[in-house]
């Protein structure tokens, strides 16, 4: 089983309970669903999600049992876990965590390893290569083919790499 942290809690809201997620997680859309498990701090304790909502840049949640503020203070301050095969991804589509350590393919030449993603804002994901100035979009107008536990191969559009 393994876990996926998509975000933390920052703090609660009102007295029934609603706590403040702050996260960026691609798929947040199939996991704020009602009766879906999610998984709180290092302990991994499961909560099941009743409902949500997005208010001032953070989606507040309430889960089921949990419904009192007095309930919650103690999820302050702590991350946010799913089980990865609850997402249940299509063959093409890929968490962050799967692209680190992959070799970096362009034109056929290896380029280097993805060493990180990098959130550039609204949405917008470059790869660092081997810690190097090597960025380019996180999106299907770049990727040509993704080899879990290998490689990327990323499409050959002039001027996406400098190659001097």
């Amino acid at each position: 089983m393994e876990y996926i942290n998509i975000g933390y809690i920052t703090s609660t809201h009102g007295l029934k309970g609603e706590l403040k997620l702050k996260s960026s997680f691609t798929y947040i859309d199939r996991v704020l669903q009602p009766e879906f498990s999610l998984y709180i701090g290092d302990n991994k304790e499961q909560v099941t999600l009743i409902k949500h909502r997005f208010h001032k840049g953070m989606y507040l949640l309430t889960f089921k049992g949990y419904e009192d503020i007095n309930l919650v203070e103690n999820f302050r301050n702590k991350k946010v876990y799913i089980i990865k095969e609850d997402l249940n991804l299509k063959n093409d589509e890929f968490l962050f965590e799967d692209y680190i350590g992959l070799k970096a393919y362009y034109s056929d030449k290896n380029i280097g390893t993805i060493t990180d993603i990098i959130d550039c804002g609204n949405n917008n994901y470059v790869f660092s290569i081997n810690d190097s100035e090597i960025l380019i979009p996180l999106n299907k107008d770049f990727i040509e083919k993704v080899i879990l536990n290998d490689r990327v191969l990323f499409k050959d559009v002039e001027g996406l790499i400098n190659e001097n």
